[in-house]
C-alpha cells in the first residue's frame, strides 16, 4: 500500500475530526439556541468519516472482469469461466474479516455467509450472480456485498462489479447506465480477444456522460508479444480518440489480471510487478483515493468555516444584547418582533404557492403517464405486427409474440423511466428553485435585520447544497411485467394489460417521490425559519431574561460568550490552515501526469 496515501489519511483525518468534534462541543455549551449548528457540525463529521470513493468496473463478458476483481483484492472470490447474468452489482469493501451479504429486492430480506474459506465463500455466492445458479434471477437479488480484509479496499475505496454489458438480458446495460451516476468513477476493461466491439463503443459514448472519471485497462497482454501488445494498445487509444473523444492524457493500464491474481495468491512480488497489476493499484490507492480525500477534505473544512461563522454572528449579537441597557433592549426586542410577523406572512405566502405547484407538476406527471402508454401500446404493437399477416393471431405466433414481448418490455420501460425521472426532476427544480430562494432571501433578511440592530458585522449563510458527497450507491432494481394474464383469450387484451401494468407501476413510484419531494421541501421551509428565529430573537430573548435575573450583573454571561467565540475563532483559524494545506487542482493535475 503506497505510504503517501496512507500518511496522508493518518495525518488530516483525525485532525479535521477532532477540529469538528471541538467545534460542536463549544456551540453546544453557547446555548439551546445554536443546537441546529451543532448537529449539522455532528452531521458533517459522521460524513466525513464515512467517505468513500466508489468506482465501478465495467467490462464485457470474457475480458476478464471477475479475475481483476479477484486479483486487485487478492482473493478467488467473484465466480469466473460463467457470465454473472442476474441484474445486480456486487459491491467490494473493507471488513476485517471475510462476509459476504446478499439483499434482495423486497428490500428486508438478506442472507449472510462467511464460510471457512474462499472456495466456499466462491461457490455460495456463484449461487446468487450466476445464471446457473440463479436463472433469471428468480431468487430476486438486489444487491450483492463482499467484505474482505484487503489493503485496496482500506482506505474507503469500494469496487462495485456490475452486470456485464451485452448479456441476455439488454436491460442490464440501462439499469447499469442508471447506477453509474451515483459512482465517483469506472474502471473499463478490453482485450485484444478480440478488440474493441461496437458494443462496447456504444456503451462507453453513454458511460461519458454518466460518470465524471473514465480510467482503461487493457488486459490479458501475456496472449500478445511485444509487437503484438505495441499494435493492439495503439489500435485500442486510437479508437478511444476517434470514438469517444479520449484526449490521451489519462493512461490506459496493460495488464495481465490472470497473472496477477496467480501472483497475488503466491505472494510473488516480482510477479505482482510483471503483470501490471501494481501500477494499476499503485494508481487506485495513491491517487484516486487522495483526489476523493482532498476533494472531500476541502469541502468539510469550507462547509463548517461557514457553520462557525454564522455562529460567531449570531453569539456577537447575543454579546452586544446583553450589554445594552434593558429599556433599548426591549425597544429592539419589540423591533425586530415585526420582522419576524413579515416573515410568517411571507412563509405562508411560499407555502400557499407550493400547493398549486405541487398539483400542476402532479398533472404533468399524468400527462406523461398517459403519453408512455400511447408509446407503450405503439411499441408493443410493432412487434405484434412484425411477424407474417397471414398467421399473426395463429396460436404459434401468439406464443412468439408474447416472447418478443418479454424479451423487449424491460429495456424498453427502464429507458423510459429515466426518461421519464429526468423530466419530472426537471419540472421539480422548476418549480422549487424560486421558493428556495425566496426562502434564502427571507432568511438572510431576518439575519441581516439583527445584525444591523445590534451592529455586528454581517455573514451570510451558504446555501444548504454547498456540500455534495455521495452516499453509497444504490441499484434501482425494477421488476417489470412480462406475463400477460392467462385469463385474457385475445392477443390484443393482453397487450392492453402490460401497457396498463407497467406503465402505472411507474405512475405510481413518481408520484410517490413527487409526495416525499414537497412534504421534504416544506418542511425545510418551517425548519429553516424556525432556526433563524431560535438563533436571532432566541439570543436577544436570552440576554434579556439573563439581566432581569441578575439585577443588571452581566459580567460572568459576557465573559463566557467572549471566551466561547475567542475558541471558536481560534478553531475556525486551525480549519483554515488545515484547508489551504491540501493540495490543489493543479497539483492533483500534475500528479495525473505520472501515475
Amino acid at each position: 500500500m503506497p505510504q503517501a496515501a496512507n500518511a496522508l489519511f493518518r495525518h488530516q483525518s483525525p485532525k479535521l475530526s477532532a477540529l469538528l468534534e471541538k467545534s460542536s462541543h463549544t456551540i453546544s455549551r453557547i446555548g439551546p439556541q445554536f443546537g441546529h449548528y451543532s448537529r449539522r457540525l455532528n452531521d458533517l463529521s459522521s460524513r466525513y468519516m464515512e467517505g468513500r470513493f466508489h468506482l465501478a468496473v465495467l467490462g464485457q463478458f470474457k475480458r476478464g472482469k471477475s479475475t481483476l476483481l479477484n486479483a486487485l483484492t487478492g482473493e478467488p472470490l467473484l465466480p469466473v469461466g460463467v457470465v454473472p447474468l442476474t441484474a445486480a452489482p456486487t459491491f467490494l469493501q473493507y471488513g476485517p474479516t471475510a462476509k459476504l451479504c446478499v439483499q434482495y429486492s423486497d428490500g428486508h430480506s438478506t442472507d449472510e455467509f462467511t464460510g471457512s474459506s474462499t472456495a466456499e465463500r466462491n461457490a455460495w455466492l456463484a449461487g446468487f450472480v450466476t445464471e446457473k445458479g440463479n436463472p433469471r434471477n428468480k431468487l430476486g437479488v438486489a444487491e450483492v456485498h463482499a467484505y474482505l480484509p484487503a489493503p485496496i479496499l482500506s482506505d474507503g475505496v469500494v469496487l462495485i462489479d456490475t452486470p456485464g454489458i451485452g448479456s441476455t438480458y439488454r436491460h442490464n446495460t440501462t439499469a447499469t447506465l442508471n447506477f453509474l451516476q451515483q459512482c465517483d468513477a469506472a474502471l473499463f476493461l478490453v482485450s485484444a480477444d478480440p478488440p474493441i466491439t461496437e458494443v462496447e463503443l456504444e456503451f462507453l459514448r453513454q458511460v461519458k456522460e454518466k460518470v465524471p472519471r473514465m480510467f482503461f485497462v487493457f488486459n490479458k497482454i501475456d496472449y500478445l508479444n511485444d509487437s503484438e501488445l505495441e499494435e493492439a494498445l495503439g489500435f485500442y487509444k486510437r479508437i478511444l480518440a476517434e470514438e469517444i473523444g479520449w484526449d490521451g492524457e489519462l493512461p490506459v493500464f496493460c495488464v495481465s489480471a490472470r497473472k496477477g491474481l496467480e501472483a497475488k495468491t503466491t505472494e510473488d512480488s516480482d510477479g505482482w510487478t510483471a503483470s501490471g497489476m501494481a501500477q494499476l493499484e499503485s494508481f487506485l490507492l495513491e491517487f484516486l483515493a487522495k483526489e476523493k480525500f482532498n476533494a472531500l477534505t476541502s469541502a468539510i473544512c469550507q462547509r463548517a468555516l461557514e457553520l462557525i461563522e454564522a455562529v460567531l454572528m449570531e453569539t456577537g449579537i447575543a454579546l452586544k444584547a446583553l450589554k445594552l441597557p434593558q429599556q433599548e433592549l426591549e425597544e429592539k426586542l419589540a423591533v425586530f418582533e415585526k420582522s419576524l410577523g413579515q416573515a410568517e406572512s411571507e412563509r405562508r405566502l411560499i407555502q400557499d404557492v407550493l400547493e398549486g405547484d405541487k398539483k400542476r407538476v402532479t398533472a404533468f406527471v399524468e400527462e406523461q403517464a398517459r403519453e408512455l402508454a400511447r408509446q407503450a401500446e405503439k411499441f408493443l404493437k410493432e412487434i405484434m405486427q412484425a411477424g407474417p399477416v397471414a398467421c399473426r393471431y395463429g396460436k404459434s405466433s401468439k406464443t412468439e409474440v408474447q416472447k418478443a414481448w418479454a424479451e423487449a418490455i424491460p429495456d424498453f420501460f427502464e429507458k423510459q423511466r429515466e426518461e421519464l425521472n429526468e423530466r419530472v426532476k426537471e419540472r421539480l427544480l422548476e418549480c422549487l428553485t424560486p421558493h428556495e430562494e425566496r426562502l434564502s432571501r427571507l432568511v438572510e433578511t431576518l439575519r441581516r435585520t439583527a445584525a444591523d440592530m445590534f451592529q455586528v458585522p454581517y455573514k451570510p449563510l451558504a446555501s444548504e447544497d454547498v456540500l455534495e458527497i455521495k452516499r453509497r450507491p444504490y441499484w434501482v432494481l425494477s421488476t417489470w411485467n412480462t406475463d400477460p394474464l392467462p385469463v385474457l383469450k385475445s392477443i390484443d387484451q393482453r397487450l392492453d394489460s402490460l401497457v396498463r401494468r407497467n406503465v402505472e407501476n411507474i405512475r405510481w413510484s413518481m408520484l410517490q417521490n413527487l409526495n416525499i419531494s414537497f412534504a421534504g421541501f416544506a418542511r425545510k421551509t418551517r425548519e429553516r425559519l424556525d432556526e433563524t428565529v431560535t438563533a436571532t430573537q432566541g439570543a436577544m430573548e436570552t440576554a434579556h431574561a439573563r439581566r432581569q435575573a441578575h439585577d443588571g450583573s452581566i459580567e460572568a454571561e459576557t465573559n463566557r460568550l467572549a471566551q466561547s467565540m475567542a475558541g471558536l475563532e481560534a478553531i475556525k483559524n486551525d480549519l483554515a490552515v488545515l484547508q489551504s494545506s491540501l493540495p490543489s487542482k493543479r497539483d492533483l493535475s500534475e500528479a495525473k501526469e505520472s501515475p
